[in-house]
């Protein structure tokens, strides 16, 4: 990956912004009522910072990060920063075998999470010989003290440990993706490369910063929302509006007070909001002259960012392409000459092609897969080099996915040819599931795919031969929650008798 000539980046910016603006708010946490200012968020990072130092967290430490949205993740996502530590970010809602694969890739020294998802995970947390400490950001009453458990609310006081920017380009995040093959690949992002692609987004949208509203609605865990939703509106001095019950609440009511500029949305809420604005019986009103909608996290069908459009009165919802390999944006729509379906151009800094089968490039009008290369996208799998030769050839990441442009450049998604899809804005791995299902003993071969609803959502089906006709669809799916997160459970099964060769587990 080459690395950006400019030395400072997303903390640097922060930090500055603290010191010229320290009373701006930084983040309005509506759901818990919760509102902090520039200065205020440094300095309770700093508490954070100094407490992981005393129970021993070092530079190059990896520290699993798992909490949900909100103040304390952010806190403490900025003191890792600073402390150079190897921040390793993990859904929350994951279950034990899910995070089970993460941690055999990425080995942390510290977990940082809550008492709720300590006791849930306590098998996979505090095995006999555990070789990591957790750090607990809450204390629960039935939480009993042990050795290696620690609750960072009860640590002593003292001086807080100065925020510091880091030095040179470490990593500061890595984080999973899945490329139907049935287990997660890590990728590491850095510290400079993620600051430059948040500038590459920038330069397509108004200028935001400090007086911006940003709405945080997407989880902080996936690329999109770190950097997208985190490291961008704090590196302009923009206000983070944070909720976790957006689809408990009035839209528009919620955009107007807070006035909000920018808003990013995944397409299924989208189409959810699409049917609530239908019904409203008032135009929309009082809504920041200059907000921008985007959509993130899937393709968003070009009828129903027009729907969005029209029923706000704002202007055109954008979106664009990009993988967590990519940091996450790539290709982008601009405020400017919009094509009607098309995902956008590619940002500065960032090549594009798209191959035939044979490797060659393809014309415009002709469908290929789409490879992409810059300085925003990884130099390949962490300590994977397996993977990293499946997907990444001469510097040019292969995407699998298939792509047409026209004779602007402006591209438009087709599919993806690999086994991987999304539900609510959520990566799945058919191969995953399949893999999964296979593990009851009276499955023999499983088959996933994804179809379209009546509302143009993505359906998780699968069929499975079976050799007990009597097995009930409702106790495969108990089955397969043991060991699989809900999103990833099929809504569609097909029972058949088996017959051939089994599947391979």
């Amino acid at each position: 990956m080459n690395t950006t000539t400019d030395s400072e980046g997303f903390l640097h910016r922060f930090l500055e912004i603290t010191r010229e603006f320290p009373e701006t708010p930084a983040i309005n946490d509506i759901d818990n009522n919760i509102s902090l200012s520039y200065q205020e968020l440094k300095h309770i990072a700093e508490k954070r910072k100094r407490t992981f130092i005393l129970l021993g967290v070092k530079p190059g430490d990896n520290v699993a990060l798992i909490l949900p949205n909100g103040v304390e993740f952010i806190a403490s996502y900025l003191a890792l920063v600073s402390l150079e530590a190897f921040p390793i970010i993990i859904n929350s809602k994951l279950t034990s075998w899910e995070i089970s694969q993460l941690f055999d890739k990425c080995h942390p020294d510290f977990i940082i999470t809550f008492s709720e998802f300590y006791q849930k995970h306590a098998a996979l947390l505090t095995p006999p010989s555990p070789t990591w400490q957790i750090l607990l950001s809450d204390k629960a009453p039935s939480c009993a003290p042990r050795e290696g458990v620690h609750h960072l609310t009860q640590q002593p006081d003292g001086d807080a440990a100065a925020l510091t920017a880091p030095q040179g380009n470490p990593v500061v995040a890595l984080q999973f993706t899945w490329r139907g093959y049935a287990r997660p690949f890590p990728v590491a992002h850095r510290y400079l490369e993620m600051t430059r692609s948040t500038d590459g987004l920038h330069e397509h949208f108004h200028p935001q910063g400090v007086g911006s509203v940003h709405l945080v609605t997407l989880p902080l865990y996936a690329i999109f929302g770190l950097s997208v939703m985190l490291i961008f509106p704090l590196s302009v001095g923009a206000t983070l509006l944070v909720t976790n019950s957006l689809l408990n609440r009035d839209l528009v009511e919620v955009l107007a007070q807070h006035q909000v500029t920018f808003a990013c949305l995944v397409p299924d809420v989208i189409r959810y909001f699409n049917g609530r604005l239908a019904k409203r019986k008032s135009a929309p009103a009082g809504l920041h002259p200059q907000l921008m909608i985007y959509s993130g996290g899937g393709h968003l069908p070009a009828g129903e960012a027009e729907r969005l459009s029209q029923l706000l009165g704002c202007g055109p919802v954008l979106q664009g392409y990009g993988l967590t390999e990519s940091l996450p944006i790539v290709v982008q729509n601009t405020r400017g000459e919009q094509h009607r379906g098309a995902m956008g151009q590619a940002i500065r800094a960032a090549e594009i092609r798209v191959l035939g089968p044979g490797g060659q490039e393809v014309p415009a009008g002709r469908i290929g897969e789409l490879v992409v290369r810059g300085p925003m996208i990884a130099e390949g799998y962490y300590q994977d080099e397996e993977a990293t030769a499946l997907f990444f050839k001469d510097g040019w990441l292969h995407t699998g996915d298939l792509v047409w442009r026209d004779a602007q450049g402006h591209l438009f998604f087709v599919c993806q040819r690999l086994r991987i899809s999304k539900i609510r804005a959520q990566m799945i791995d058919l191969a995953e599931i399949e893999r999964v299902a296979v593990r009851h003993p009276q499955v023999k071969r499983a088959r996933a795919w994804v179809t379209r609803d009546k509302h143009e959502a993505n359906v998780l089906c699968l069929s499975v031969e079976v050799s007990d006709a009597q097995l009930a669809q409702q106790e495969l799916l108990t089955f397969m929650g043991n060991y699989l997160s809900g999103f990833k459970l099929p809504r569609k099964i097909d029972m058949l008798p088996a017959q051939g060769v089994e599947h391979a587990a």
